[in-house]
């Protein structure tokens, strides 16, 4: 087996696998990336038996068909050196491949392509389409609510429902909730819907940056599905129901108050300088027309900042962690941020964007 890429081609294919291949595991052969060649067309697969990545990618000139198992590691750090050059040559005889460009010629041992684990698509029955850059720009705008306990609870996935013509994503710690949705085409009409692993949409996002156009999405009893023009990937649900988000959501916060976004992550964030890890709070105080955000620990020091804010109305002040109010409004879609609040206490709306919004529980005063 004979094939001809640009080395840009290449390195990009097989670093995107790449990605998804385990550095540690007790099956050897999952630290590599399957390549295979059928009907002239090339694809390179990799699984860490969580999340699997199949992607298409140009080649200049293949002969027969065959298959091989390159080690991950190794080999993307040739092509990574290679990126730039005009032609890179992959020869594969057995288990054995020769990668030559210019000046320089590797030969490395392979595996067996038949022990490579096939998994199949086959519970999926109803898809529903959306651009690429859509649903990675959705997974990249809530997963900062996602817990961060390392256990496989749903919360620290991503509910991803549809239903009708709305995609929904949420991800909830119990302390905050991010929300946004979208539109998809979905002419089957099916409700479905399942939680999705943070490592499945982090990877995601780098898939469709290489991978763009339309992507098909499909939603089993335990998987999760996406397919492009250029290449697929799949990973496993995490079990168990997920938190009601509508509950999460408080009613009849009335006090509306509107603060320019890039004013407000930069007085949180510079008075987030005079908190420790044992004390991460920052105080809005909160009067007509302006935003005041303070924060003092006693072996630190204090800060007080002042915005202007869109707000008439009695004073009241509330106590915020700071991360999670920056990480709000880091993915806002305005340069607007409006808070509904309750007064002192309460979840708060933070709407940071169309159909786009973040809940934050207050910290209570010590």
């Amino acid at each position: 087996m004979n094939l001809i890429f640009s080395g840009s081609d290449l390195y990009t294919g097989f670093n995107l696998a790449a990605g998804v291949a385990p550095s540690s595991t007790v099956k050897n052969i999952l630290r590599g990336v399957k390549v295979e060649v059928r009907d002239h067309r090339v694809r390179f697969t990799a699984t860490d038996l969580e999340v699997l990545i199949k992607c298409l990618m140009p080649v200049k000139e293949c002969t027969e068909d065959g298959s091989i198992v390159l080690p991950a590691v190794r080999v993307n750090n040739i092509l990574r050196e290679w990126a730039s050059n005009d032609e890179v040559t992959m020869q594969v005889e057995g288990s054995s491949c020769t990668l030559k460009s210019r000046g320089g010629r590797f030969k490395i041992a392979g595996e067996d392509a038949v022990q490579f684990p096939d998994i199949t698509v086959a519970e999926m029955k109803d898809f529903v389409e959306i651009d690429g850059s859509v649903i990675g720009d959705m997974a990249g705008k809530v997963v900062h609510a996602v817990s961060k306990v390392k256990t496989k609870s749903v919360l620290s996935g991503v509910l991803v429902r549809i239903s009708g013509d709305d995609i929904v994503m949420v991800a909830t710690d119990g302390n905050r909730m991010s929300f946004i949705k979208r539109k998809v085409q979905n002419p089957v009409g099916s409700p479905v819907e399942g939680v999705v692993s943070v490592k499945c949409l982090m990877f995601l996002q780098r898939f469709v940056s290489e991978c763009k156009g339309p992507l098909r999405v499909g939603v089993g009893e335990s998987r999760v599905y996406f397919a492009g023009e250029r290449g697929e990937l799949m990973s496993q649900l995490l079990d168990g129901p997920y938190p009601r988000y509508e509950d999460m959501v408080p009613e009849g916060n009335d006090r509306i108050v509107e603060v320019n976004k890039d004013e407000l992550l930069s007085v949180v964030r510079m008075a987030s300088f005079m908190t420790n890890e044992g004390y991460q709070i920052v105080k809005f105080i909160i009067k007509s027309g302006k935003l005041m955000v303070t924060a003092g620990a006693s072996d630190v020091g204090e800060a007080e900042m002042e915005i202007a804010a869109g707000y008439e109305g009695p004073d009241f002040v509330i106590n915020f962690n700071p991360e999670y109010v920056a990480d709000a409004i880091k993915v806002s879609d305005s340069d607007t941020v409006v808070m509904k609040f309750s007064g002192g206490e309460g979840a708060v709306v933070f709407k940071t964007g169309c159909e786009q919004m973040d809940v934050i529980m207050p910290i209570e005063p010590m």
